[in-house]
């Protein structure tokens, strides 16, 4: 595959987009960048201080961060924050790559989410309904945006696979 081709993974927290993304860059060979990791080290800031970021602040770094990955030259896969597609601006920005929107159930992503970490601060109160609210308004926006939906297994090794082979085909 000669072309050069950026795979932006999109999803709710805890849908598997640093797991899919790992496989993915091994099976490939195309770097994979994490929005967490990525953030801390391009913008200076701690793992503890992104996450005790206020909410807008932190979205407008993932934002930021989605625009510096976008303008990088070569082949690769990169996870985005669940809060890109919230922006008009950035829908538009995916619309110009592969993106990909790993699907969970409602009752996954609650499961998964948990409340520590980067983009969970919100979540320590009412985080059900805060998921729930969440999935209701950007399930469509991801479907929309991406180039590919996966409603995910329980084997990231095939929902890579289900990826990998769309992009070689």
């Amino acid at each position: 595959m000669g072309r050069c081709v950026k795979v932006i993974l999109m999803g709710p927290m805890g849908a598997g987009k640093s797991t899919l993304g790992k496989i993915l860059s091994r099976e490939l060979g195309w770097p994979y960048f994490d929005n967490d990791g990525e953030i801390t080290s391009n913008y200076g800031l701690s793992a503890e201080e992104v996450s005790a970021l206020p909410v807008e602040k932190l979205h407008e770094l993932e934002s930021q961060y989605l625009r510096d990955v976008i303008a990088r030259p070569d082949s690769f896969i990169a996870g985005a924050a669940a809060s890109v597609v919230d922006e008009q601006a950035n829908r538009e920005l995916i619309d110009g790559v592969f993106g990909v929107y790993l699907r969970l159930p409602i009752e996954k992503i609650i499961e998964r989410a948990g409340t520590a970490g980067v983009g969970r601060q919100a979540l320590l109160a009412n985080g059900g309904e805060i998921l729930m609210e969440r999935f209701n308004r950007r399930d469509p926006l991801y479907r929309a945006t991406a180039k590919l939906t996966i409603e995910l297994s329980n084997s990231p090794e095939n929902d890579a696979g289900i990826i990998k082979n769309e992009l070689l085909s």
